[in-house]
């Protein structure tokens, strides 16, 4: 049995050591012309730096590393180039900072090829390194850029260092277009597609190849089965589990990443620490997770620190999220949240709309059970005192009370959930009049957690109510009310007899309904669930 490649990203390395690699080299096939020039978005942790580094063996000739691999009689191995390979994993900290991390990779690079570099700045010092590797092997060189825009997104919080930081970058890359005669191929990898930067608008012809390959990263359900068959196996054994059985959880936790809607892969960091460590967990969305995430959540539309913008979790509660037209750029000084949870992997292509003559519809979903357990229990610990793990503890607590119909239960954890919520955090809410939409965020976000499928804001025949949420045959049907000077026993009283009144659950009755009225006071709350009897 191969040993698993966790976390290493270097082909060479993975090959001479002899461990698992799913071969993704008939794309490189499809993908090579010289002179092309292409770009490639995915999520961090998703195989893009080996994919570069694969590129980078190929074209350096090193064909004993590809023996048995599907390009290895189909390249031509007598045409060799040197290989500049940018990894911009530097430090972005300031922009001065940056423009020293850009100097010391080109001066590495420069040793590397025993070429001397010239000139008093970085731009003149690029130039001159692609002309003098040029001179010196008297080729052509292929251009290699992982993770372009890594500088940019880590201060996406920060809008001034990240646009400080898309200048210098802007600088750099630039050098590609006017040394474009030196150049025989360029790949660059990226989470995003930023606009206005001079790696798309200065270069000619760079083909965005994000939606037309949708497994050139990532693990197909095939490659699953063909190239872990024994760690299936092992794992299967050593777990009491059919392989059939542990195959759909492995679906369910980590599948569903798709860029054309169609074609689903798995993330390969979650799959490969699945088989190394032995049992289920949130993977990729502990190491893969960028801060600015919960940061955009937390500080945009210029809520300070200690609060939320709901208009932005909203966004995850919406079954109906689409995009259209191509694949969105992502605007550093009007960023979209949607745009950003797609680009990072939050949000995956569920269903293309193709009509010839028309724009492409893409409809949005959360790829997985991972990413969304992991998304909201994070998006909940902004809420709370709690941590992760209680957070996951009272979600499974509340739905079984749910389930049970247990109101005494019930009402005890939305107790507990109201007593979490720090007191600063609670006190700016209130200042900005902001309570109700951030209960209503706050109570969708853990009702996420347990696994439901939200319909907010629904609309029958007879009215708009807050909510439905699904679960395999479960229905609750929920209305939340808010008030500061009616009772709750009253608003409780008065949400349970609205669904009834307005018969919400018409259209559900073929499922196993359950009514919850939900009433939000100042920092109090009443709830009361009970089953359906018509």
């Amino acid at each position: 049995m191969k040993d698993l490649p966790l976390d290493i990203g270097t082909f060479s390395n993975l090959i001479e050591n002899d461990y698992i690699y799913v071969d993704k080299t008939k794309f490189i096939h499809e993908i090579y012309k010289p002179g092309k020039k292409f770009f490639l978005s995915r999520p961090r942790r998703f195989g893009k730096s080996l994919f570069v580094s694969t590129l980078k063996e190929l074209f350096r000739g090193n064909k004993k590393l590809f023996k048995g691999l599907y390009i290895y009689d189909k390249w031509d191995w007598e045409e060799t180039y040197p290989v500049i390979h940018l990894d911009l994993n530097v430090d972005g900290t300031s922009s001065d900072e940056l423009e020293n991390s850009l100097n010391d990779l080109i001066e590495r690079i420069a040793r590397n090829f025993s070429v001397e570099l010239y000139g008093s700045n970085l731009k003149s010092r690029f130039t001159n390194l692609i002309i003098e590797i040029h001179n010196k092997y008297n080729k052509k060189l292929v251009v290699l850029i992982d993770e372009y825009d890594k500088p940019i997104i880590d201060n996406i919080t920060n809008y001034n260092l990240a646009e400080a930081n898309r200048e210098t970058l802007n600088n750099f890359y630039g050098i590609l277009k006017s040394s474009e005669e030196f150049i025989q191929f360029i790949f660059i990898t990226g989470v995003t597609k930023l606009s206005k930067t001079s790696i798309f608008s200065g270069l000619n012809n760079v083909t965005d190849i994000t939606l037309d390959y949708p497994c050139i990263c990532g693990y197909t359900q095939k490659e699953l089965e063909y190239y872990f068959k024994d760690h299936i196996s092992k794992f299967s054994v050593d777990n009491n589990v059919s392989n059939s059985d542990l195959l759909s959880l492995i679906k369910e936790w980590y599948n569903g990443y798709s860029w054309d809607g169609k074609n689903k892969v798995y993330n390969p960091y979650s799959i490969l620490s699945l088989f190394f460590k032995g049992q289920f967990n949130n993977y990729w969305f502990e190491s893969g997770t960028p801060s600015f995430l919960i940061d955009f959540i937390r500080n945009n539309n210029n809520i300070n620190n200690n609060n939320l913008s709901n208009n932005n979790i909203n966004t995850l509660f919406n079954s109906n999220k689409t995009i259209r037209g191509a694949f969105p750029n992502f605007r550093l000084k009007k960023l979209n949240f949607t745009t950003l949870l797609l680009q990072t992997g939050y949000l995956t292509i569920k269903e293309a709309d193709i009509v010839v003559g028309e724009l492409p519809l893409y409809k949005l979903a959360i790829p997985n059970k991972e990413v969304n357990d992991s998304l909201f229990a994070s998006i909940i610990t902004e809420y709370t005192n709690d941590d992760s793990e209680d957070v996951v503890l009272l979600s499974k607590k509340i739905l079984d009370e749910i389930i049970k119909k247990d109101n005494s239960g019930l009402q005890n954890s939305f107790n507990n959930l109201i007593s979490s919520i720090p007191s600063l955090l609670y006190g700016n809410i209130k200042k900005r009049d902001l309570i109700e939409s951030f209960y209503h965020g706050m109570l969708l976000s853990w009702f996420k957690l347990m696994g439901f499928f939200i319909e907010g804001e629904v609309l029958t025949s007879t009215g708009r109510l807050d909510a439905v949420l699904k679960k395999r045959d479960l229905v609750v049907i929920i209305e939340i009310k808010y008030g500061l000077t009616e009772s709750l026993d009253k608003m409780v009283n008065k949400a349970v007899s609205q669904i009834k009144d307005e018969k919400y659950y018409l259209q559900y009755t073929d499922y196993n309904v359950v009514l919850l009225g939900v009433a939000f006071g100042d920092r109090e709350v009443k709830s009361h669930v009970e089953p359906l009897n018509i």
